[in-house]
């Protein structure tokens, strides 16, 4: 279910994909942010996400990446990739990143359905 959010006056949908997928041997957990008056550009961003209940008795479960996902985080992330060349109001392809711990998008290749 998407979730409405608010940045700078913009009003935007968001959903966070329930289950991780890995991208170079990480678990990610996929991010969706649309433009919440019609479907145009979308943003998706890949966040490192480790679920500990996958891990346990494997590794130090405190050295997992749990990042929160929250309204906090995602209109951080649209901030960034407004900056980044995002515009959510024109049709064009979905724009791809990875959101690196140090809260940087770097902009990502990744084939469809990836």
């Amino acid at each position: 279910m998407a979730r409405l959010l608010t940045v700078e006056g913009v009003s935007y949908r968001w959903r966070l994909q329930g289950r991780s997928e890995s991208l170079g041997g990480l678990a990610h957990r996929l991010l969706t942010v649309m433009w919440a008056e019609a479907t145009r550009q979308a943003l998706h961003v890949w966040i490192r996400h480790d679920d500990p209940w996958l891990h346990v008795g494997e590794v130090d479960v405190s050295a997992l990446e749990t990042r929160s996902v929250g309204p906090g985080l995602v209109a951080r992330v649209v901030t960034l990739a407004r900056a980044a060349g995002w515009e959510p109001e024109k049709r064009g392809p979905t724009l791809k990143f990875l959101l690196e711990e140090d809260a940087r998008l770097v902009a990502l290749d990744v084939p469809r359905g990836g």
